[in-house]
């Protein structure tokens, strides 16, 4: 593809990317996009799937910063850095191996086709059948054999249903200034609860839209922000030399939050069942602001969930670290102090309980998320009762194979048994019968979807003659059969 057309791709890119926050998610790119259509010129089914987005083609990076410090980006904010906004850089330091395959074909539908056979990953699996099961060609950490974790996606609205924990607090910055809010949302340890959390569960790690991600751990701990049990209570800290209001020119603490009239320097801070480690979706009654990428790569606004730690040694607002006056501030900036919105993570879109089940592997982290923010969505994963993932794989596949013509099949009556086996399961394991239901899938199920798997071509035993939904289907009753072995 010449580097018009990939700088036409990439500038489509950025600019939905950093509009989006309506109705477009953030990898629509708005027509701009020729590479997407022609894959899916030759994979129609694939529309919508994780294979639909910029990191089919294009890797991660890291660079290191002006503070000598590494930077790990994901696919999109990797191509703003190391192509730029004005298409100045070398595209194909973007390109994984498969992006680079397809282009060294010509960049072309048909090169799509010319290039399935090829292991481009060099993971042991062609590119045909990691697209067929759903995994990056070009990644070479994600193949049919890996199952990815036990998964929960909550809307705001499913959010907003389950109890409310509000609580007024102190946001202690570095940097920027400090400031009083009162944030509400939901309490982690109950998120967690609701969500399924395994007794194995020892953490969390929550991850924002750009990679930025921080380790919560369950119980309490001299250094990190816990997740189970309430915070110290603190102390509700005021003088008007610190005052943004009263102090245009040196203040550096809001104290507009409508929640702190009445208060006074020294007086304690109430919240009903304390302090805790909170899923906020408000602040001070209003929705939080989805979070956007500013023109200069980083992360601008909180919303539409922020993850919020209070203060493990509650301390009053320190001055800014930045801050190079002459003047001797009533609270100087302490770098020993608990700054803790620096671990409060801004529009969070991905909780990880650890550690992950066996067999298990991790989401891609640095890809998924910017389409939570446009929607008002977070992903709950990792050590989850695997349960309702189960059902809902379950529910797919039969689905799927009833939608499916009958001379992909032995017989038409091998379509019957293979949609009547998957409704008995849904029974065995709604009932509790793991154990049997985990005999039936190894047994007399995987064992009917194997033959092009193995030998190439459908064997005698194989109820599905077209290789590629037999292969499909075969991967996803090894997730399934993965993911029930966490419970059976």
């Amino acid at each position: 593809m010449n580097q018009f057309k990939w700088a036409y791709w990439i500038l489509g890119a950025i600019l939905s990317l950093v509009v989006a926050m309506g109705a477009e998610a953030a990898y629509d790119h708005g027509g701009a996009d020729t590479d997407s259509a022609k894959f899916l010129e030759i994979h129609p089914d694939k529309a919508g799937t994780k294979l639909d987005s910029c990191a089919l083609c294009h890797s991660g990076g890291t660079y290191v910063n002006s503070k000598g410090r590494s930077v790990t980006l994901g696919s999109c904010q990797w191509c703003h850095y190391a192509f730029g906004y004005d298409a100045s850089g070398d595209i194909t330091e973007t390109l994984n191996a498969y992006g680079k395959d397809y282009q060294g074909n010509g960049g072309s539908a048909a090169s799509i086709s010319a290039i399935e056979h090829l292991d481009s990953d060099g993971d042991g699996f062609s590119n045909a059948e990691e697209i067929t099961a759903l995994r990056f060609p070009g990644n070479a950490g994600d193949d049919p054999s890996k199952v990815t974790a036990p998964f929960r996606v909550y809307t705001l609205e499913e959010l907003e249903a389950l109890p409310e924990h509000s609580q007024f607090m102190l946001m202690n910055t570095t940097k920027s200034g400090d400031f009083y809010a009162r944030y509400s949302g939901v309490a982690m340890a109950d998120l967690l609860d609701h969500a399924g959390m395994l007794p194995s569960a020892t953490a969390i790690r929550v991850y924002a839209p750009d990679g930025f991600s921080q380790d919560h751990p369950l119980e309490t701990d001299p250094l990190l922000y816990h997740v189970i049990g309430p915070y110290p209570p603190a102390t509700f800290y005021y003088d008007e030399e610190a005052d943004t209001l009263l102090n245009l020119d040196y203040g550096w603490c809001d104290y507009s939050s409508p929640y702190a009239d009445g208060r006074e320097h020294g007086d304690p801070i109430e919240n009903e069942n304390g302090l805790q480690l909170l899923l906020a979706y408000l602040r001070d009654g209003r929705y939080l602001e989805p979070g956007v990428l500013t023109d200069d790569n980083k992360l601008d606004g909180e919303g539409p969930f922020r993850m919020v730690t209070p203060q493990k040694v509650p301390s009053p607002p320190d001055q800014s670290s930045r801050y190079d006056g002459s003047v001797v501030p009533i609270w100087p900036y302490d770098e020993a102090a608990d700054h803790n919105a620096g671990s409060a993570t801004r529009s969070a879109t991905m909780i990880r309980i650890d550690p992950l089940p066996d067999g298990t592997t991790d989401i891609d982290t640095l890809e998924a998320g910017w389409e939570y923010v446009d929607e008002g969505k977070i992903i709950v994963y990792g050590a989850l009762d695997p349960l309702p993932t189960i059902e809902t794989k379950l529910a797919n596949l039969y689905a799927s194979i009833r939608s499916e013509n009958s001379a992909n099949f032995n017989h038409r009556i091998c379509k019957w048994l293979m949609a009547l086996k998957i409704k008995r399961l849904q029974k065995m394991i709604r009932k509790g019968a793991y154990t049997g239901a985990l005999c039936n899938l190894e047994k007399s199920l995987l064992s009917k979807t194997d033959g092009c798997l193995n030998q190439g071509s459908p064997d005698r035993n194989d109820w599905i003659t077209d290789c590629a939904l037999q292969k499909a289907t075969y991967w996803s009753l090894h997730e399934i059969i993965v993911l029930l072995k966490i419970v059976a």
